[in-house]
């Protein structure tokens, strides 16, 4: 994995963050959620096999439509998107305003999740919290020896948490650089200390200090990160419904 040699880091980026509940919804908010997609991500839900899985595709694909459509002044259903190689989103159009908008996607089950920047590359990552026993195992195959030693050492009942909490930065990592899950977890490392701090340890091709990192809970038993390859980057995490709160990150690497 390696970083493009044409990458700028971006200073003073604002990191729009926006996300959504959707397990209470019901079958008339996904009917209003559906009718912005394009006939490509109709076909996309469709491919899905459970229920659950296609309510969220359509949700957190409408929540990045209305989320663009308040950052630049075009209708929800009208913004086309190109896919990379290892699925990263970016804005197919002639307008240059639209096409240095940086973006990036996320869902879980009850939870989806966007960010958007003017330019820097920014990747996003909502992931459940589970209680499986088997958090240890995979964190000893693919995460880094640092990480792995210390999720065997934390407390039993906050072993999954920690994991999951781990898991959502690295993705949102990978996702920010155009990898995605094609890149290496185990070359990315990052501790949380006693001062809700994040440390991260970057693979060969990258600075550790170009890049900055929020966790967030959105809810009980969810995590929410962001990457962003910016020296000063200010996160503004809100509910779909902009109600003027910003959640604030429960850890974040200091600049």
């Amino acid at each position: 994995m390696r970083t493009s040699a044409s990458a700028r880091i971006t200073n003073n980026v604002d990191v729009h963050i926006l996300y959504r509940d959707t397990r209470s919804l019901d079958d008339a908010a996904v009917e209003l959620a559906e009718h912005p997609l394009s006939i490509e991500e109709r076909s996309r839900r469709d491919r899905l096999h459970f229920e659950n899985d296609r309510r969220d595709f359509i949700f957190a694909h409408d929540l990045l439509r209305r989320a663009l459509s308040q950052y630049i002044d075009v209708p929800p259903a009208n913004w086309r998107f190109a896919t990379g190689d290892h699925g990263k989103p970016s804005i197919e159009s002639t307008d240059p305003r639209l096409t240095a908008l940086a973006l990036s996607l996320s869902h879980t089950r009850g939870c989806v999740a966007c960010a958007i920047t003017g330019s820097a590359p920014v990747g996003i990552d909502v992931e459940s919290i589970g209680q499986s026993q088997l958090s240890q195992r995979v964190a000893d195959r693919f995460f880094s020896e640092k990480e792995s030693s210390w999720l065997r050492h934390c407390p039993d009942d906050l072993r999954s948490t920690r994991f999951t909490e781990l898991w959502t930065l690295k993705e949102a990592f990978l996702k920010a650089t155009g990898v995605g899950l094609a890149g290496s977890l185990a070359d990315i490392s990052f501790h949380l200390d006693d001062h809700n701090s994040i440390e991260f340890s970057a693979p060969s091709g990258f600075k550790a200090g170009e890049w900055h990192f929020a966790l967030f809970e959105p809810f009980s038993n969810v995590r929410l990160a962001v990457a962003v390859h910016s020296l000063r980057p200010r996160f503004l995490m809100r509910d779909h419904e902009d109600n003027g709160h910003t959640l604030v990150p429960i850890f974040m690497s200091m600049a």
